[in-house]
């Protein structure tokens, strides 16, 4: 088997390069009509997923600060994409959930990266499909605490 160790590093390199750049500059800002930074994204996608979460459950699926997810969620709500409530089970807590805005952009959202896979996987196999799945959930498990590298 060949080793392509520097070719993947340098190309992972290159993907966290291009990951900041669309973080400063948006993704899908022409197909979204709007700038959303990757926090926005991420929130748009559990929260599309899930209908409403609460926010400590955001916090830990999401694995940031209090102060920087209600940064985020304070952008989020003056644009009028979510909302935040008291918990009903412990008025302490708060639930977040979408608005119609913010379902509509979560839809547009999920069309966008769904034409963004079909591109990247449309001439690849379905073994070379299993084998990036495996590598990536490799890096995944690799930045996880559970899991530590000897």
């Amino acid at each position: 088997m060949a080793n392509y160790t520097r070719e993947i590093a340098h190309m992972l390199d290159r993907l966290n390069t291009k990951i900041l750049a669309q973080d400063k500059n948006g993704y899908y800002v022409k197909q979204l009509k709007v700038e959303l930074n990757l926090a926005e994204v991420l929130l748009l996608k559990q929260l599309g997923e899930s209908g409403s979460i609460k926010l400590n459950v955001l916090i830990k699926q999401l694995e940031v600060d209090r102060n920087f997810l209600n940064t985020t969620l304070k952008r989020m709500a003056t644009a009028k994409w979510i909302q935040k409530s008291a918990d009903p089970e412990d008025r302490r807590g708060q639930i977040v959930s979408l608005l119609q805005p913010g379902r509509e952009l979560y839809q547009e959202l999920i069309k966008q990266q769904q034409l963004e896979l079909d591109f990247v996987l449309n001439d690849i196999t379905i073994n070379e499909e299993k084998t990036i799945l495996k590598f990536i959930s490799k890096i995944v498990q690799y930045h996880t605490e559970k899991f530590e590298v000897k």
